[in-house]
């Protein structure tokens, strides 16, 4: 009699774990979820069940209540080898609700990462005229910061050569036959700049305004951008 009751069971088990897999891959990932959290209820110590439950959190990206799931059945079978897999792949697929979850514990831990070194709005306003760019990466905005500090370089590189090194070039060519002063090259190459074209200059004044104000935002946005992350640090530090 226990034998045929405990065949019963089993399959009851098969059936429910059949009928998760069927809604799984028909795509009725919500389906599944209420198939797979009852299969647990009704078997809490089956591997499979906990298992099968985590396979639906982590195909819907919940890999942290996956995670748990998958780590019961490893303690119900410490010897589950595909359970083991499956956690170390939830372990490893965070998402970015639960990484910014982690980053304010955290905060609120006091971690070392983040609490010992606050981002202080004078080394951000420091940095961000140093050159625009640093001050994004003073205050951890790293794609922000490098974006930034890429285009100004470019910018800055192809104002020099339209204002200096091309100028000078020209009259260097133009005066390889004859020795001239410096101040006669200053003249020349201010002559040069004059006469160049109105295109060439409305690029030449366009390009120094975009660097001008791009250089302004760069330090109003370090100084802001450190003085929130400053108040969320202690607002998030009164709350221990």
């Amino acid at each position: 009699m226990p034998e045929r009751d405990a065949e019963r069971t089993h399959g009851q088990l098969e059936q429910l774990l059949a009928r998760v897999q069927v809604l799984m891959r028909a795509g009725n990932l919500a389906a599944a979820e209420k198939s797979a959290t009852h299969l647990v209820e009704a078997f809490p110590q089956s591997t499979s069940a906990h298992e099968q439950l985590g396979d639906v959190l982590y195909a819907m990206g919940n890999s942290a209540q996956a995670r748990k799931h998958y780590k019961r059945a490893m303690d119900i079978e410490p010897a589950n080898a595909d359970a083991e897999r499956k956690f170390a792949a939830a372990l490893l697929n965070i998402s970015p609700t639960e990484r910014r979850r982690q980053m304010i514990h955290q905060l609120v831990a006091g971690s070392e990462d983040h609490a010992v070194s606050p981002r202080r709005p004078v080394n951000a306003i420091l940095a961000a005229i140093a050159f625009p760019g640093m001050g994004q990466l003073y205050n951890r905005q790293y794609e922000k910061g490098l974006a930034i500090f890429a285009a100004e370089a470019v910018l800055l590189i192809l104002l020099f050569n339209g204002i200096v090194l091309s100028p000078w070039a020209t009259v260097a060519r133009q005066s390889a036959d004859r020795v001239i002063t410096r101040s006669d090259q200053v003249h020349a190459v201010q002559q040069l700049l004059a006469n160049s074209s109105l295109s060439h200059r409305i690029l030449l004044i366009l390009g120094i305004v975009i660097y001008l104000a791009t250089y302004i935002y760069c330090i109003y946005d370090a100084y802001t951008t450190a003085r929130q992350q400053g108040a969320v640090h202690d607002k998030l530090g009164a709350s221990t």
